[in-house]
């Protein structure tokens, strides 16, 4: 067994063969701390609310179907979570959950909503937040839909049209078809085989209109004595926040033709006649002596 003497000339002469190493060109290794493996795991708990789908007076078509949340932390390569919840309706929502992290390191969560037609409805992310080992955090995500479902009622429809300019008299006019376009395009249209009856009303929709200002025009098409076109139209411009129900007016006005009748008068004009006039003279005068 080695003395206490040898045992110290041993380990200096360890620590000699070691120390002129660090000024060889090689740079030391750095201490990289904990292994994030071994450590407690971190928690998240993340609130999702989900704005409201708002209808411009209509009963909402737009039905929500799933959540979709996917977590992403900063690591090289990142870790990732995914979770999809099961969502319903159009109303506001809430939705609470809880996920286990790996600790030390950023994380940002995002989310999205799809309706039954695979729309995404809602979408957004958080900001990076750092979580430490056996830390809970709270993150919230207040979603606003990206779309506004809209009505089009056109309300008793006439069957028949008069003037004020030519009496009593009223022409019988049959509605086809109603539209609703919005921005130029058409996004709705009846599009009925046959015309409405008289005072009937015909409602047409559209569920995804981009949330913010929007030109909407409202037509009406249909038969007057064997023309056949555009009878009624009317335009407004307005805007709807997300989320809001609201209840916009636009009157349509006549640009079909105008009937009645109106007096004519014709002028024909007296038919000329052109008189010539040849005169007889009573005396010959004769060249070259007599008759």
């Amino acid at each position: 067994m080695p003395n206490r003497r040898t045992f110290k000339t041993r380990l200096f002469l360890f620590a000699a063969a070691v120390l002129p190493l660090a000024g060889c060109g090689t740079a030391p290794v750095s201490d990289p701390g904990p292994d994030a493996s071994t450590l407690t795991q971190a928690a998240v708990n993340t609130t999702v609310i989900l704005g409201k789908v708002g209808a411009l007076g209509k009963v909402g078509a737009i039905s929500l179907s799933k959540l979709i949340i996917t977590g992403i932390s900063g690591a090289v390569p990142p870790d990732t979570i995914r979770d999809t919840a099961s969502v319903s309706g159009n109303s506001q929502v809430t939705v609470t959950k809880t996920y286990t992290l790996k600790p030390l390191r950023s994380w940002t969560l995002s989310a999205k909503t799809l309706d039954s037609r695979d729309s995404v409805i809602h979408s957004g992310s958080t900001a990076s937040f750092y979580v430490k080992p056996a830390d809970t955090a709270a993150v919230s995500l207040n979603l606003a839909s990206r779309f506004a479902m809209y009505q089009a009622n056109f309300g008793a429809l006439p069957d028949s049209i008069s003037s004020t300019a030519s009496g009593t008299g009223k022409d019988a006019i049959k509605i086809k078809r109603v539209v609703m376009k919005v921005d130029g395009s058409i996004k709705a249209d009846s599009l009925s085989p046959s015309a409405f009856s008289g005072g009937q009303s015909v409602s047409v929709y559209f569920d995804y209109v981009g949330i913010g200002s929007h030109a909407v025009i409202l037509e009406a098409y249909g038969e007057l004595n064997g023309f056949a076109g555009l009878l009624y139209s009317g335009t407004s411009t307005f805007s709807v926040s997300s989320g809001t129900d609201d209840t916009k007016a636009i009157a349509l006005g006549w640009v079909g033709p105008v009937t009645g009748t109106g007096k004519l008068t014709v002028v024909i004009g007296k038919v000329g006649k052109v008189t010539i006039n040849g005169t007889l003279p009573g005396t010959l005068l004769l060249k070259g002596g007599a008759l």
